[in-house]
């Protein structure tokens, strides 16, 4: 599928992916006078470099010239190609603080964050021989990117230059606690990376405290409360990274809003039937998963009941180090 960006220096290249997702969607901006720069990257593999040097040399650039990196957030489907990139071109990396250790420390990373899903899924009741199988599919995630260092971070209201436009930077945390969009307000557009998506419901994903904290951000909480701040914004299109352009933000975030107010009421009712803990839930809601999807199903769970136990509707206590939730 072909993004027009309809801009003349901001040009989009589909790289493939061995994910379910497809393909994903790397934007280049060429403007005269500003650095070559490359938004996202893809994963690493051999298919995903030939498509992005097919789509730069079709550009008339190169690997090589590229000059910025700009990662919006630290799924290896955006990040992964990213030091191999740095190590043909010497371009320097832009991203969101909070993804300085998920890139520079990539390994250790996923090592932290295995462990913390391990713990989380089994205090969610998830069964041994299923928590292995989700355990084998989150650490095969590393073949697919390797560390790279962060040269200049990107914060909420931070500017830069691109295509020949100032942009803004939004921190929408929610599918990652460390997104960001990229929005020109002159031209009403915003590049909205996996945080908007025409055909997908974005999965709020659950991760660790960021370094120096102590509490889990409430992933699907933090995604609603950006959704609601991209929809307040006078936008013309949103260009994704995965998909058709968006013409309708605030329509379309009004759909993934009344998504998750049904998978709330869904998970209300699955209490109610009788699960108590959340893998009871995460079965009565995704009865067929793959191990990756299993992980994605309970992240998917633990953020609605993140919902209901934030507005007071269900408590959970801990019994054998499995919590388990009651209806208030």
């Amino acid at each position: 599928m072909t993004v027009d960006t309809t801009l003349p220096h901001l040009h989009a290249i589909a790289l493939p992916t061995p994910f379910p997702v497809g393909p994903v969607t790397v934007y280049v901006a060429d403007a005269p006078g500003e650095p070559l720069t490359l938004i996202d990257t893809g994963p690493r593999t051999p298919e995903t470099r030939a498509a992005l040097e097919g789509g730069l040399a079709a550009l008339g650039h190169s690997l090589a010239s590229l000059e910025r990196l700009v990662v919006t957030h630290a799924h290896v489907d955006h990040f992964g190609l990213a030091a191999d990139l740095v190590d043909a071109s010497g371009a320097r990396l832009w991203t969101h603080p909070w993804n300085t250790a998920a890139l520079g420390d990539f390994e250790a990373d996923r090592e932290r964050r295995t462990a913390y899903f391990a713990a989380l899924l089994r205090q969610a009741g998830v069964p041994a021989e299923i928590l292995a199988g989700v355990g084998q599919a989150t650490r095969g995630i590393r073949r697919f990117a390797r560390p790279v260092a962060v040269d200049v971070t990107l914060d909420e209201g931070d500017g830069l230059r691109l295509a020949g436009r100032a942009w803004r930077v939004l921190h929408t945390p929610g599918h990652a606690a460390g997104l960001i969009c990229l929005h020109e307000p002159g031209g009403r557009l915003l590049l909205s990376s996996d945080h908007l998506l025409a055909d997908i419901s974005s999965n709020p994903v659950m991760e660790p405290p960021p370094p120096g904290q102590r509490e889990r951000p409430r992933s699907l909480a933090l995604y609603q409360a950006s959704l609601q701040r991209v929809a307040a914004l006078d936008l013309e299109r949103a260009l994704p990274s995965h998909g058709p352009v968006v013409h309708d933000v605030a329509g379309l975030v009004e759909q993934r809003l009344a998504f998750h107010r049904r998978r709330v009421a869904r998970v209300l009712d699955a209490l109610r039937g009788g699960a108590g803990t959340t893998w009871e839930v995460t079965h009565a809601l995704f009865p067929d998963r793959s191990p990756l999807d299993t992980f994605l199903a309970v992240s998917e769970v633990i953020g609605h009941l993140d919902l209901l136990e934030m507005e007071g509707e269900i408590a959970g206590q801990e019994v054998d180090s499995v919590i388990r939730w009651r209806v208030v």
